[in-house]
């Protein structure tokens, strides 16, 4: 009887062993086809937002041309082109777009003019680069820094200037990685990260008012100018204080200016002569923020375009965030 009991018992346990290994293997079976569906989902996702990302740039393009073609004078802050955001839903999900005027920081590449042979030195936009570091409490010695080491590394010589680094530093063994100098324009402000008087400074002051163009221009569109970019402002002046420049930015509203003989009628007391840079009432530099959600999934990518001198905008860099 005892032994009956016992064979019963041990046919229970090796069942119930049984039931429980297959309930493991079920669920690791079921963990892996949801991971399965779910990499499948995000392949879908991805896949969309790419397709996504493309149309709404051809549409943003089609949009900055239409404006631009029938202003090319004035683009203000009231301009529907900058208010007007895109937002409609898919199958695919919600996508939501903006267009912004992007032609408002400091130019690094501004620091260089070309010439026929080389890469050489801007004076202005270095004056301009200099008193808008030192508004932010730079060190005059970093600043220098900064100024010769971004020349350097743009121009084709391999002679430093006085705080300047060539070839044989960045190749050097101080220098992690090693690499040699762009001998050209930056295309990406992460490309400062290079240089050791950027890493010196704050990333974030870089960040917040330095941007690289695909030219040598320094130049701001003052109708979109906002009290943050009130010291911008006052480095393309020689003599402007920072109040004057607020006063300026309040002042001129959403509607803006159309030219610069109506600028100084509205500020006869402020020197508005001579900038250091180009002031100017439009723009040709935009950035067109797109941003893709579905369910648990997000997406967004930055697309910077610029309205040519064939009247026609085209894209010069893309960047994807969550894809």
């Amino acid at each position: 009887m005892n032994l009956t009991n016992n064979n019963k018992g041990v046919v229970l346990i090796t069942v119930l062993l049984i039931i429980l290994l297959l309930s493991s293997i079920a669920v690791v079976i079921g963990n892996n086809y949801l991971i399965s569906l779910k990499r499948a989902a995000y392949l879908e996702f991805q896949s969309s937002s790419l397709n996504i990302f493309k149309n709404i740039e051809s549409l943003a393009i089609k949009k900055i041309d239409i404006e631009l073609n029938f202003n090319t004078n004035k683009l203000s802050r009231s301009n529907p082109l900058l208010n007007n955001d895109l937002y409609f839903e898919t199958e695919q999900g919600k996508v939501l777009a903006k267009i912004i005027d992007s032609s408002n920081c400091f130019n690094i590449n501004s620091l260089v003019l070309r010439n026929k042979k080389n890469y050489i030195e801007n004076k202005k936009s270095i004056e301009a680069f200099r008193k808008l570091m030192r508004m932010h409490s730079v060190d005059n010695n970093l600043i220098e820094e900064m100024i010769d080491q971004v020349i350097d590394w743009i121009d084709i010589d391999s002679e430093p200037r006085a705080f300047g680094l060539e070839d044989y530093y960045y190749t050097g063994p101080l220098h992690s990685p090693q690499e040699y100098t762009g001998k050209r324009l930056f295309f990406s402000v992460n490309e400062l990260k290079s240089l050791p008087s950027f890493r010196k400074a704050s990333w974030q002051l870089v960040k917040s008012n330095i941007c690289t163009k695909n030219n040598t221009e320094l130049a701001l569109n003052i109708n979109t100018l906002d009290l943050d970019d009130s010291l911008l402002l006052s480095s393309f002046y020689p003599n402007m204080s920072i109040t004057d420049a607020e006063n300026i930015i309040d002042s001129i509203g959403q509607d803006g200016v159309e030219n610069i003989d109506e600028l100084k009628l509205l500020f006869p007391s402020i020197d508005l002569n001579l900038p250091y840079g180009l002031v100017g009432f439009s723009s040709t530099n935009f950035d067109l923020l797109t941003k893709v959600s579905q369910d648990n999934f997000y997406a967004s990518s930055t697309s910077k375009i610029v309205y040519g001198n064939s009247k026609n905008s085209y894209i010069i860099s893309r960047t994807y965030n969550g894809i």
